[in-house]
């Protein structure tokens, strides 16, 4: 294998081999990066703006807000009513997640660890913990955008197993009798009436939804229960984080309507622009990152160093005059939403769940 550069990413995604760092699922990424595709309030010349944008410089987002119409009863040149629109901008916070690794091929040649997988492996697991920051970034949106308000709960409470909305927590509860079978159709039932109707996402803890999974699996249409008249949730709605705890609660998490949360990558002007000055070289990836999901710019270098310091056992002649490569991975993204002109007192398509044990 060569020197390292951006393309041993691809490479990556084919090693079998394994170590010793446990990877959990990075749920919140994936509900969040499915998403991505339905938002459509964003024009592509905003989308392709996002993309190249300095930290200096807002992208901002025109909206119409929402407004009050007057209709009178009584006609007449005199009773025409103005109804002027009133717009609106916002603009999005850019996220920077950074990290890289140093590589001394010198340093396996006494080693019963190969070289080459043990870079793969590096990777591997820094790939990880930039997913897990990326995660801490999109709960912490989430968190921030949750409705605050949710009507409609006490309706669609009427069958087997309730709803409440808490506004002290801004958490919806999902009692366990709608757990097993009512609960995705009492929730679409309940959005809908909120005027927030379309096709959802549930991401909660590890096995958060172990139940609803097993009743999917265990019965299909035409069955003793017709899931699909139940409208429970297909399993590729349903993800698991393993950075969302439920506490004392069977599950917790969020619900998110499409394109209520997205994410857009950005791109400095040497990464874009491919920038190779004496060895270095800035670039961008060509394919996601395993874990963050996203495409990352990455510069790669290689310097002469003396290196006797990596071995503590003595001196290896090896690595007295050697040389190093180092990668440095910039996932830097924006993180966009719909807006919501009243977030405290108008109710917002993407809710905190949880689900009760009772």
């Amino acid at each position: 294998m060569g020197y390292i550069n951006s393309t041993l990413w691809n490479d990556i995604q084919v090693s079998d081999a394994t170590n010793d760092k446990r990877f959990s699922q990075l749920g919140i990424i994936d509900a969040v990066k499915d998403s991505t595709p339905f938002v459509d309030y964003i024009p592509p010349s905003a989308k392709e703006a996002l993309m190249k944008a300095s930290s200096l410089r807002d992208v901002q987002i025109p909206v119409l807000k929402d407004q009050t119409v007057v209709v009178n009863s009584t006609p007449g040149f005199n009773y025409i009513p103005s109804n002027l629109p009133e717009s609106d901008q916002y603009a999005f916070t850019a996220y920077d997640v950074f990290s890289g690794f140093r590589h001394y091929p010198a340093a396996y040649a006494n080693n019963a660890v190969d070289s080459d997988w043990a870079r793969l492996e590096v990777m591997k697991n820094v790939a990880y913990a930039m997913g897990n920051s990326i995660e801490t970034v999109l709960s912490a949106v989430l968190e921030a955008r949750k409705s605050q308000q949710l009507g409609f709960t006490t309706q669609v409470s009427q069958g087997d197993g309730t709803y409440s909305f808490s506004t002290g927590t801004d958490t919806l509860t999902i009692s366990k009798a709608a757990q097993k079978e009512t609960m995705f159709f009492y929730f679409e039932q309940l959005m809908a009436a909120n005027e927030l109707a379309g096709g959802y996402r549930f991401v909660g803890n590890r096995a958060a939804f172990a139940t609803q999974k097993a009743e999917y699996l265990k019965y299909g249409v035409g069955q003793s229960k017709d899931l699909q008249a139940l409208n429970v949730f297909p399993l590729d709605r349903m993800y698991e984080s393993g950075n969302i705890s439920a506490g004392s609660d069977v599950f917790a998490g969020f619900a998110l309507r499409d394109g209520s949360i997205g994410v857009f990558e950005n791109f400095p002007y040497d990464f874009a622009n491919g920038t190779e000055i004496d060895g270095k070289k800035w670039s961008i990836t060509d394919m996601e990152l395993p874990y963050a999901r996203m495409r990352a710019n990455v510069y790669t270098n290689s310097q002469a160093t003396e290196a006797t310091s990596l071995i503590t056992s003595g001196t290896d002649s090896n690595l007295i005059m050697t040389a190093f490569e180092e990668m440095a991975i910039w996932v830097r993204f924006y993180v966009v939403y719909r807006y919501n002109g009243d977030l405290a007192n108008r109710a917002n398509d993407i809710v905190k769940i949880v689900g009760a044990t009772s």
